[in-house]
């Protein structure tokens, strides 16, 4: 189905035009689910179901096109209002439904984000302990998309966490409790997620606490291994296996 047969869809088709035009939707793939969206919030908009007697939009879908559910009608029509169809090609539709679902839950308006290329908009996903990862959408999987609307529905989360995500935890928590007890405004920590590199973000440090920063991670950090004839540095420290690097 070709980009203009999908979003476009004429202002005088029928409530019977629609209905054939779905069922016909219904097996071509991505681009059909898209106009099956469009189709949908046709119908709705324009209230052709209510005056051909029906008391809402619902009841004639539940009655004439039983093979598609309204939770999965409602998703659809999110999609084809806020996407264009290349978008939802190269996502999915059901991937760009919790994205939505995602944003409802966080408080960010559909214009915050970039909707020609949602990939880059951050995903926060729970993890045990009050650990945060923040994930592109575009690196999330459909378990991932899950967990964050979970989430932001009953924060914090407590699922297991991953291997590589344990000595994050244990820096994270450190740092937090360290500079909770030691700073009037401590500096913002966090878990960032970039090209599937696990990042530890220290954000908004004055440059006369990075002592402390040294302080708080010590036990956890070990002399810089130097090159024959170089001059040590009294802050050259190297992270033991395992460690993250801090930006």
């Amino acid at each position: 189905m070709s980009e203009q047969r999908a979003e476009i869809i004429s202002s005088t088709m029928t409530l019977e035009q629609c209905h054939d035009s779905i069922l016909q939707c219904l097996m071509q793939g991505t681009a059909g689910h898209y106009r099956i969206g469009l189709l949908y919030n046709h119908i709705v908009a324009n209230r052709l179901a209510v005056n051909r007697g029906y008391r809402t939009t619902r009841e004639y879908f539940r009655r004439h096109v039983r093979v598609l559910s309204q939770s999965t009608l409602t998703m659809y029509g999110a999609v084809a209002q806020s996407f264009h169809l290349p978008v939802a090609e190269k996502y999915g539709m059901a991937p760009l439904g919790a994205l939505l679902e995602y944003l409802r839950l966080a408080h960010v308006w559909l214009w915050q984000i970039d909707t020609h290329e949602p990939g880059p908009t951050p995903i926060e996903l729970p993890r045990r302990g009050g650990l945060k990862l923040a994930k592109p959408f575009a690196d999330c999987t459909a378990t991932d998309l899950r967990d964050a609307i979970q989430a932001r529905r009953a924060w914090p989360g407590h699922g297991p966490l991953e291997p590589e995500e344990e000595p994050v935890q244990h820096y994270l928590q450190t740092l937090q409790r360290h500079f909770a007890d030691n700073a009037r405004c401590p500096p913002k920590i966090d878990v960032q997620v970039h090209s599937r590199r696990i990042h530890l973000r220290i954000r908004h440090l004055r440059v006369w606490e990075l002592a402390r920063l040294t302080a708080a991670l010590g036990p956890t950090l070990k002399p810089a291994e130097l090159p024959v004839g170089a001059t040590p540095s009294p802050t050259g420290l190297k992270a033991q296996p395992g460690a993250v690097a801090t930006s």
